[in-house]
């Protein structure tokens, strides 16, 4: 079993409270700090994110601890909060795409709600959560562009068409629950596939060729 990523923070301070949390509760983790290979003479922190990972059986567990925690930031939050002013189907979305928001305006969302007299169940929250979960298990609109660019690249014996054709056969995206499915439908990743071969193919005929003429 491998680590997959839990959480992403533009902030370290965020990201190491995290990881001191998940340690607290003897759950695994690894952090990682991205830099930008853009400009490695170029620094700044626009260009980096700190990245806390656990293995995903454990997701669910983080995500209650992670909850439970920062219920005790609720009180200290401004009268102005701009979650306030959000209409009640705004507030309901947030919590039926809990994984677009922080743990914070999700927790707010519902407080929000039951001041107004709308009650969330934990059955409703349930089932806005599976409900997530099936659509964004949707794989990605057909990649037409990335499709052709790959091919023209593949046979053109450039780099750029096998890291294409890899992509589009393996990449896989991280669901809230911690399990992972491919980004592509089957057909596209058997065209990722094919891509990748040729790519493959082409750059092997290219030094073969050089290799002859010179």
């Amino acid at each position: 079993m491998e680590f997959v990523t839990f959480r992403k923070y533009p902030q370290l301070d965020t990201a190491k409270y995290l990881v001191q949390l998940l340690e607290k509760n003897d759950i695994a983790n690894e952090f990682i700090q991205n830099k930008s290979n853009l400009d490695r003479n170029f620094s700044s922190p626009l260009l980096e994110d700190f990245e806390v990972k656990i293995f995903p059986k454990d997701f669910e567990l983080a995500e209650k601890i992670l909850l439970e925690d920062n219920k005790k930031f609720i009180t200290s939050l401004p009268e102005d909060y701009y979650l306030y002013s959000f209409s009640n189907e705004d507030l309901k979305e947030i919590i039926s795409k809990k994984d677009e928001w922080s743990e914070i305006d999700f927790l707010l969302a519902i407080e929000i709600l039951n001041s107004r007299g709308i009650a969330i169940s934990e059955e409703e929250i349930e089932a806005s959560r599976k409900q997530r979960l099936q659509e964004l298990k949707k794989p990605e609109k057909n990649p037409h562009d990335w499709i052709f660019a790959g091919y023209v690249f593949a046979f053109l014996g450039g780099l750029l068409g096998i890291l294409i054709g890899y992509f589009l056969w393996k990449q896989k995206k991280t669901l809230p629950d911690g399990s992972r499915v491919y980004e592509y439908v089957l057909s596209d990743r058997i065209h990722g596939k094919r891509i990748f071969k040729i790519g493959i193919i082409s750059v092997i005929i290219g030094v073969l060729y050089q290799l002859f003429i010179a």
